[in-house]
């Protein structure tokens, strides 16, 4: 009988012990499973976007730590870049870090937590939700990308932006006038000069198409509205592009920020900006010729002009070298 009770005891023991290995053991293999599925949307969400932007633009770095996936710096600024959603991505002027900002991705849309694949996009994904938001940090700054899965994703997409004190946002068709517009959306400091800005909404479908996308304005929140429809190819993509103003670009934006030139020439340096596709395309014109000679040899006739009106500013005389 004593035989038979231990017997049984020690049977009880083994099934106990081999209950709770199984109780630790399968949250484990759930996780695993649920790290992979994780890895594998990322994975296919970076291919939808890098497919589309390319790589070529992306900025690597392996500086991390326990907040940030990504730490990136360039001439312009420092580009942190956070490993969970929740964050925002911080951006630190590199001459005047009190003009340092933040962009808070829209989180409501995914819970995931970073992921960077080989070429430096990072991602957040998952499977249960309709979008897929991802990261590439430039030589310019940061470009905030959306991957649209499905017909079921929300068609607005709001990015806080935390501004430094007494800056504000402001679309171009306000800050330069509807006839003006470039489509751009800008950050401006307390004295009305152009800090960084947003390069023109796009998005596009699986197939290549173009999809009618815009910005809005609500106080110091960008939204893209992204118009999509039935006979577009999912997924779709799309970004804000945010750029931190060089040096060309601060001296063009005090020129048509400081209200100290003759209206008339002021007027004529918007034709241009909007002529040329706006004001990060003709600051670029402007920081791409080795001489003032040459740069009134490229960009047709619209650069030749704009290059006439403002070649006798001296604080322009930087784009010259």
């Amino acid at each position: 009988m004593n035989n038979l009770r231990k017997t049984f005891l020690s049977s009880l023991s083994l099934l106990l012990i081999l209950a709770l290995v199984i109780s630790l053991t399968l949250p484990t293999v759930a996780n695993v499973k649920a790290m992979e599925l994780a890895n594998n949307e990322s994975i296919e969400t970076a291919k939808d976007i890098e497919s589309i932007t390319g790589t070529d633009e992306i900025v690597q770095s392996e500086n991390s730590n326990s907040a940030y996936n990504t730490v990136v710096e360039n001439e312009l600024s420092t580009v942190k870049v956070p490993n969970k959603l929740e964050e925002p991505i911080q951006l630190t002027d590199t001459e005047s870090p009190s003009e340092s900002l933040g962009i808070s991705l829209p989180s409501e849309h995914t819970d995931a937590e970073a992921i960077k694949t080989d070429n430096g996009t990072i991602v957040y994904d998952n499977s249960e939700s309709s979008v897929a938001l991802a990261v590439q940090p430039t030589d310019e700054g940061v470009k905030s990308l959306i991957k649209i899965k499905d017909a079921t994703a929300p068609k607005e997409y709001k990015f806080e932006i935390d501004l430094p004190e007494g800056s504000k946002l402001i679309t171009s068709a306000d800050y330069l006038g509807e006839e003006y517009d470039t489509k751009e959306v800008f950050i401006v400091n307390s004295e009305n000069i152009i800090t960084s800005l947003f390069s023109p909404a796009w998005a596009k479908d699986a197939d290549g198409s173009d999809i009618p996308t815009y910005y809005k304005v609500e106080g110091n929140t960008l939204i893209q509205v992204v118009d999509y429809n039935e006979n577009n190819v999912f997924p779709i993509v799309g970004d804000p592009n945010w750029v931190k103003i060089g040096k060309c670009s601060a001296a063009l934006a005090w020129f048509i920020g400081s209200n100290l030139f003759a209206a008339a020439k002021i007027i004529k340096v918007k034709k241009y900006i909007n002529a040329l596709g706006g004001f990060r395309e003709s600051a670029k014109l402007l920081a791409g010729a080795a001489t003032w000679e040459e740069k009134l040899k490229i960009g047709g006739s619209a650069f030749a002009g704009l290059a006439a009106e403002i070649s006798g500013v001296a604080a322009l005389a930087v784009c010259k070298k």
